[in-house]
């Protein structure tokens, strides 16, 4: 296998990026929402703090798609749009919000 001019060696540290995230979507798929969510949020900070300190710029491989700036902030938003859904999402089907024995439907 030649590793010089492959995929590998041009997308850097972001293969590593995305091995985080598909196991915390895999966490996700298994229930573990919450954990699955904070594992993506992790992964997200650590690409943007590796594209922050990354000199030169190509170092971070497949990280760099805009200036330094931007895509630390896209990075972080989204681990934190992912941190912020994980953690407010509605695990119980009823609704803990709803009294018991109410429907909503109108009664005969």
């Amino acid at each position: 296998m030649r590793w010089r001019g492959s995929g590998f060696v041009v997308l850097g540290v972001w293969w590593l990026v995305a091995l985080v995230v598909a196991a915390g979507v895999a966490a996700i798929g298994l229930g573990h929402i919450r954990v699955g969510g904070q594992v993506v949020f992790a992964a997200f900070v650590v690409a943007a703090v590796v594209r922050l300190f990354a000199r030169p710029a190509r170092r971070a491989g497949g990280l760099t798609v805009r200036s330094r700036a931007l895509d630390v902030v896209v990075l972080l938003a989204l681990g934190i749009g992912v941190l912020v859904a994980s953690a407010t999402v509605n695990l119980e089907p009823g609704g803990a919000d709803r009294p018991a024995g109410r429907t909503g439907l109108p009664t005969p």
